[in-house]
């Protein structure tokens, strides 16, 4: 969740923006740095999150009961869920329809009024935004907890356990995953900012989530992960610079030379290599306790809920400089002043607002002050 702001940060400063994300603040840099952080991070970002939240969801079934995980994850997921729909979305349109106001695209009555000439920003302004994942982990949740309590014996099979004794490895799940790249490449390449689910994606996350509930079963085998980690994460990089040729071709306006099976093959195996090299290095660098991965794995979840409406004012902020004063950032500075301000102020909020309040008892349970 803390990787998504620096991915939201790098987007002003893209040079080969994603079809659908619309963002208020538009600073190309001269380089594809920005376009790299982006772009890789977001093959593996959100699948390994899913990963992630099913395996705890499977050992949450298996310590407090099925019904228990379904209250908690309500309690957890839908009510911060509501509360950001209430509080951070309006915050967020209203400086995307600051920022869009700066660049002469809406006018002042267009966005009091909600209601746009333009298409493109009749159906991506609106929406759940940075949310969504909420809403899609939501409705995972709420599956799994039906067929676990209607079909209980689908999660306890010996035999199918006994298939997933290697269930890390990259190519498991690639027969699932290529097919769906290969007919909809939309899923990795473009963004839509909506109210309901697009039911490609939502399978084709689902299948993360699954994985990670069934691999709780076998999470003996986790020390093989944490040995091939590092070589997991190299060629996951080696495989993402050749989905970066393609995507330069593919939204550059470029003739495309490679089929699209190609494409859909290559992001298939990079973002599963990447899941799982970052799973293995994560695992064997934050082998022992921390209190300060700890407090940043607790703060996580409000970082990710209050980050978007704080970046993009540090960026509006900066660009304002820049039309008021002449005073300009370079890409590569602004970007680093709107993520570590935002990192600053979320944290700080956490700390003081949050952490030992009932926001935070919401967010991740009641939490008792300690003596450092």
């Amino acid at each position: 969740m803390i990787l998504g702001v620096f991915l939201h940060g790098a987007v002003a400063y893209m040079t080969l923006p994603m079809p659908g994300l619309l963002w208020p603040v538009s600073e190309p840099s001269s380089g594809p740095g920005f376009d790299l952080v982006l772009w890789y991070l977001h093959g593996f970002r959100i699948p390994l999150f899913f990963i992630v939240a099913g395996f705890f969801a499977s050992l949450l079934c298996e310590i407090r009961g099925c019904h228990e995980f379904a209250k908690q994850r309500l309690r957890r997921i839908g009510v911060p869920l509501l509360a950001a729909v209430l509080v951070i979305l309006p915050a967020c349109y209203y400086l995307w329809g600051l920022g869009l106001m700066e660049q002469d695209v809406v006018s002042w009555r267009e966005v009091k009024r909600m209601s746009f000439h333009d298409k493109v920003l009749k159906s991506e302004l609106l929406g759940l935004g940075h949310l969504w994942f909420l809403q899609y982990l939501l409705l995972y949740s709420l599956v799994y907890y039906l067929v676990r309590i209607g079909w209980p014996a689908v999660f306890k099979s010996p035999v199918r356990f006994r298939l997933l004794e290697r269930g890390w490895w990259p190519l498991t799940l690639l027969s699932v995953m290529f097919p769906m790249l290969w007919l909809r490449p939309e899923i990795y390449t473009h963004f839509e900012n909506q109210w309901w689910p697009d039911a490609w994606e939502f399978a084709y996350y689902a299948i993360f989530y699954l994985s990670g509930a069934l691999l709780y079963r076998v999470y003996g085998q986790f020390s093989r992960i944490m040995l091939l980690g590092p070589a997991f994460t190299v060629t996951s990089l080696i495989i993402f610079c050749f989905v970066f040729l393609q995507l330069k071709d593919r939204l550059g306006g470029q003739a495309v030379t490679e089929p699209d099976w190609v494409f859909a093959l290559s992001v298939a195996l990079y973002s599963w290599f990447a899941v799982w090299g970052m799973l293995g290095l994560f695992l064997k660098v934050f082998d022992k306790p921390s209190r300060w991965v700890r407090y940043l794995s607790d703060a996580a979840y409000w970082i990710y809920l209050v980050h978007l409406p704080l970046l993009v004012a540090m960026q509006l902020m900066l660009g304002d400089m820049e039309n008021r004063f002449g005073i300009s950032a370079a890409p590569m500075a602004g970007f680093t002043f709107s993520v570590s301000f935002t990192l600053a102020l979320a944290l700080l909020g956490y700390q003081f607002f949050v952490r030992y309040t009932v926001i935070g008892k919401w967010l991740h349970g009641p939490k008792s002050r300690h003596k450092v």
